[in-house]
């Protein structure tokens, strides 16, 4: 009988012991959450193993998710599947017949999305993205069309011999006109006078004293507008002008348009033509009037052919977000973003659900320290007892 006490008495204790060894062993995984400190030296084991290495967990589980998880090829191949690509293109048209019908204002959808700020900012980034692809809309055409080079000949509608010999007749009436019309105003009666009056004082001598007496300026000054009408009228003078013309038109019309934007705003012609694209396009004005338009105002007379180009553009947007995946998971920074949210989130919310899935497994390694103790209990009892 004595035997048998000393027995159970073991078997009881060495279970017991397992049991505890376990469970404390589990509980150490989570505790204690901090180290402890004892006269300035920290407590084996603490803090718990998980609290401990938290921030290895994190770095751990980031490269797990990035290499061997989340994938660029896994990624790729998911936008390609037609139950994905079908999905895609069911909200798509869902979303068009929902804006089809809708008085919400394109602003005001965004301010659903974007914070107030947000879409300040989005706004000016986006006038500011538009302004540069019109310089460079400028710039490739421009380069395309060789426009440095683009002669004014080449760049006047139907420049012909016909057309320059109908604008030398033109400029030709333009400039006797405006000269008949100079000499005929108060200015040109007293440019006539002060010529008049060098005339006579350069003349000097004995000719010059008798045009000073029998000859007052208001009738020289007359015979030389006359004499200047009858020659603008003349022939000779006609001729002699139309070929000065000529002359000119054929230099002018060789210049590049180059030299003429260079020469009247002394810049460089092509990047002249970006800046005045962009600055002139008013970008902010055409967003502004799109942000107040109603969806169905914009959509709703277009539902039926953006219906259409649907399934064109959704095999467009993911083929293109297929081949730049390595950029996109590239930037995104995959194994340092798992690792900071890992980081962020409580050791208490991560104990409650391993064990609310692990619980039962927990309990059952629980029980077997108990079991195993037991079974050492007994067979060190039964050692013993042989041995005596």
């Amino acid at each position: 009988m004595k035997e048998l006490i000393t027995i159970l008495i073991a078997v009881t204790v060495a279970a017991f012991v397992g049991g505890i060894t376990n469970h404390l062993a589990i509980k150490m995984l989570f505790h204690p959450r901090d180290a402890i400190y004892i006269r300035g030296r920290r407590l084996p084991f603490t803090p718990g193993l998980i609290p401990k290495r938290k921030a290895e967990i994190g770095q751990s589980l980031g490269k797990i998710v990035a290499e061997h998880l989340v994938t660029t090829q896994g990624l790729a191949s998911l936008l390609h599947k037609p139950v994905f690509v079908g999905r895609v293109e069911e909200k798509l048209n869902q979303w068009i017949h929902q804006w089809a019908e809708s008085e919400e204002t394109v602003e005001q959808l965004a301010q659903r999305i974007w914070t107030p700020e947000q879409l300040a900012e989005g706004r000016e980034q986006l006038a500011r993205w538009l302004r540069d692809k019109s310089a460079q809309a400028v710039h490739a055409f421009w380069d395309r069309h060789e426009l440095s080079e683009l002669t004014l000949d080449r760049l006047v509608p139907d420049w012909s011999e016909s057309r320059k010999q109908e604008l030398i007749r033109w400029g030709s009436e333009i400039f006797m006109e405006q000269m008949k019309a100079e000499l005929q105003s108060p200015k040109g009666e007293q440019m006539l006078r002060k010529l008049t009056v060098q005339f006579m004082e350069q003349a000097g001598g004995f000719l010059g004293t008798l045009a000073g007496i029998f000859m007052d300026e208001d009738k020289i000054a007359g015979k030389v507008r006359s004499a200047l009408y009858k020659q603008l009228d003349s022939e000779e003078f006609r001729s002699t002008l139309a070929d000065f013309m000529q002359r000119k038109l054929q230099q002018i019309e060789k210049i590049t348009l180059k030299q003429i934007i260079g020469y009247c705003t002394g810049q460089d012609a092509r990047e002249w033509a970006g800046i005045q694209a962009a600055s002139r396009l008013p970008w902010e004005e055409w967003l502004d009037r799109v942000g107040s338009l109603q969806l169905r105002e914009l959509i709703g007379p277009r539902k039926a052919w953006m219906l259409e180009r649907v399934p064109g553009l959704t095999s467009r947007v993911l083929g293109a977000l297929s081949q730049n995946m390595d950029k996109m998971v590239g930037a995104i920074n995959l194994p340092a973003l798992v690792e900071e949210e890992v980081e962020k989130f409580p050791v208490e919310q991560l104990e409650n659900i391993i064990l609310s899935v692990s619980g039962k497994e927990f309990r059952a390694i629980t029980w077997l320290g108990v079991l195993l103790g037991g079974f050492i209990g007994l067979f060190q009892s039964i050692l013993m007892l042989w041995v005596r």
